[in-house]
C-alpha cells in the first residue's frame, strides 16, 4: 500500500533535515518515530497534579503505542497484524467543600488497522466524555453521580484499564463509605456503556459515535475492603450482579449473573514474603443462544487465583513469585453453563499483553505461572512472565476468541506464554519508554483444534511511549 500524504510528508521532512537513517527506514517505522517525537515536543511544557485540596485541577496523558503479531492464534484471521493506537485523555476536577465535579475526555483511536485484523471496538472509541460527574462527601460517607469509572479490589472483575486502548465506564450512582478502623465499602448501580461505533467500518475510520448505556444492561454490587486484619493482610470482600436483556443493544443472551468472592492480600515489601489469595462463584441464568426462544441454563462458575511472592532487600528491589490461576470452561453437552464470565475486569498484569495480543484471559484456563520483577537503575524496570495454559474445558473454546474443539479430541494444552518488558522513565512521573516482546508457543489445543488457523506459534512486539501532563 503506498504511503499516506502524512507519511510521506513525515518522511520527506526528515530527509531534507539530513537525517541519514530515514533513507534507508521504511515509511510506517519512520512514521511511528515521527508521531512519538512531535507528542513529546507538544505535551513536554505542561503539567499538572491532581490533588484533594479546593480549586481546579487540570491533567492529562498521552500514550502512543505500535503493535504488531505474526502467526495469529484467532481462526479466521491473517497471519500478520499490527497498528498504531493513540490514546488522549484529559481531566478536569473542581473541588468546593464537600463538593466535587469531575469529568474526563478520553481519544481512543487506531491507525494502519488491517482488515480483517484483530482490532475492533475494545481498542477504538474516539472522542469519549468517559467520565463526567458529581460528588458529596459528608463525613465517612460520599456519593458520586454521573459518568464513572470502577477500579475495585484486585481490579480482577471491575477496572479501569490501564493497557488496552480503551477504558471500562458506567453511568450510575456509586456511594463510598470509611470506617473507624480504615475499613471501606463501595456499592454501586450502573449501567455500563456500549462502546460505540462497533461494526468494522466504523471501527477503521475513528468515527465519532457517543456510547449507548440503557438499563437493558446494568451492573451493581459492593465491595468492602479491610486493611490489616492480621499480620499485615488485607481482606477483601465482594458481591457483583449483572443484568442483561435484549434492546438497545441487539439480540443477546440474557446474562442474570451473581458473582461472589474474598480475597486474602499482602502487599510486596522488601525482605519479606507477600500473598494474593482471591476466589469468586458465579451462579444465576444464561440463554443457550441469541435466539429469543433459546432454552435458558442455570449458570455454575468460579475462578481462583493464588500468589506467593518475595521482594529481597537487594539493589534493584528484585521480586519473584509464583502463581496459579484457574477459571472454569463450559462443557456443551451439560445442562449447565459453566464458563467463568470475568465481568469488567483487566488481566494485562497476569496474563500477558492485551492489545491485538492477548491469548490469555480469566475463563476456560488452568496456568501455573512465574514472575520475576527487578529495577536494575534509576527509572528503569524490567519484568519477565513464563506462563504454561491448558484449557479447564477440552471442549470449550480457548480464552475468549480462540479455536474450540466440541469433541474433545484436541487435549488440553494450549502452550506457553513468555513474555519481557522494559521500562525507563525519561522524566520522572512525566515521560516513559516502554517495550516488551511476548511469544505464545502452539500446544496440542491449539495444533490440533478443528478450526485452528495452523500458522504456528504467534510472536508479539509492542512500543510505547506515555507522556503525563
Amino acid at each position: 500500500m503506498p504511503p499516506s500524504l502524512p507519511e510521506r510528508f513525515a518522511l520527506n521532512n526528515l530527509r531534507q533535515l539530513g537525517y541519514p537513517f530515514a533513507r534507508g527506514m521504511s515509511v510506517r517505522t519512520f512514521a511511528i518515530l515521527s508521531v512519538m517525537t512531535a507528542a513529546c515536543m507538544a505535551t513536554a511544557p505542561a503539567h499538572a497534579q491532581s490533588s484533594d485540596e479546593d480549586g481546579l485541577t487540570l491533567s492529562g496523558a498521552l500514550r502512543v503505542r505500535y503493535e504488531m503479531l505474526e502467526g495469529q492464534y484467532r481462526p479466521a484471521l491473517p497471519s500478520r497484524d499490527d497498528g498504531l493506537f493513540v490514546q488522549t485523555a484529559i481531566a478536569a476536577d473542581y473541588r468546593s467543600g464537600p463538593w466535587h465535579l469531575s469529568a474526563e475526555l478520553v481519544d481512543a483511536r487506531g491507525y494502519w488497522i488491517d482488515a480483517p485484523g484483530a482490532t475492533g471496538a475494545n481498542e477504538i472509541n474516539a472522542l469519549e466524555l468517559s467520565r463526567a460527574s458529581i460528588g458529596y462527601r459528608d463525613g465517612p460517607v460520599a456519593l458520586t453521580a454521573g459518568r464513572l469509572h470502577l477500579n475495585l479490589g484486585s481490579r480482577r472483575l471491575s477496572a479501569r484499564n490501564a493497557f488496552r486502548n480503551t477504558i471500562n465506564s458506567f453511568t450510575g450512582l456509586r456511594l463510598d463509605w470509611n470506617g473507624p478502623n480504615d475499613d471501606t465499602l463501595t456499592a454501586f448501580y450502573v449501567l455500563p456503556h456500549t462502546r460505540l461505533p462497533n461494526d468494522r467500518e466504523g471501527v477503521i475510520a475513528n468515527r465519532v459515535r457517543w456510547d449507548r448505556e440503557s438499563f437493558d444492561l446494568a451492573f451493581w454490587g459492593a465491595h468492602y475492603t479491610r486493611p490489616d486484619l492480621f499480620d499485615g493482610i488485607t481482606l477483601q470482600a465482594n458481591v457483583f450482579g449483572l443484568n442483561e436483556r435484549d434492546g438497545d443493544n441487539g439480540a443477546t443472551r440474557n446474562r442474570q449473573l451473581l458473582t461472589a468472592g474474598a480475597r486474602l492480600h499482602r502487599a510486596p515489601e522488601a525482605g519479606t514474603w507477600d500473598i494474593d489469595m482471591e476466589g469468586a462463584v458465579q451462579t444465576g441464568t444464561i440463554r443457550q443462544s441469541l435466539a429469543p426462544n433459546a432454552q435458558r441454563q442455570d449458570v455454575r462458575a468460579f475462578f481462583g487465583h493464588a500468589e506467593i511472592g518475595y521482594s529481597a532487600d537487594l539493589p534493584g528491589d528484585p521480586r519473584v513469585s509464583l502463581m496459579f490461576d484457574i477459571a472454569s470452561g463450559d462443557d456443551p453437552r451439560s445442562a449447565t453453563f459453566t464458563r467463568f464470565d470475568t465481568l469488567y475486569g483487566a488481566r494485562r498484569w497476569e496474563f500477558g499483553p492485551s492489545g491485538i495480543f492477548g491469548p490469555l484471559a480469566r475463563t476456560n484456563i488452568i496456568a501455573p505461572g512465574l514472575r520475576l520483577e527487578a529495577a536494575p537503575a534509576s527509572r528503569w524496570d524490567v519484568m519477565a512472565l513464563w506462563r504454561p495454559a491448558w484449557v479447564h474445558s477440552r471442549r470449550d473454546r480457548f480464552s475468549n476468541s480462540g479455536p474450540a474443539d466440541p469433541s474433545g479430541t484436541s487435549g488440553r494444552f494450549a502452550g506457553h506464554m513468555l513474555e519481557v518488558r522494559l521500562g525507563h522513565w525519561l522524566i520522572e512521573d512525566r515521560v516513559r519508554l516502554e517495550a516488551g516482546t511476548a511469544l505464545l508457543t502452539t500446544g496440542s489445543y491449539l495444533d490440533d483444534a478443528p478450526n485452528a488457523p495452523g500458522f504456528g506459534d504467534t510472536r508479539y512486539a509492542y512500543g510505547q511511549m506515555i507522556l503525563n501532563f
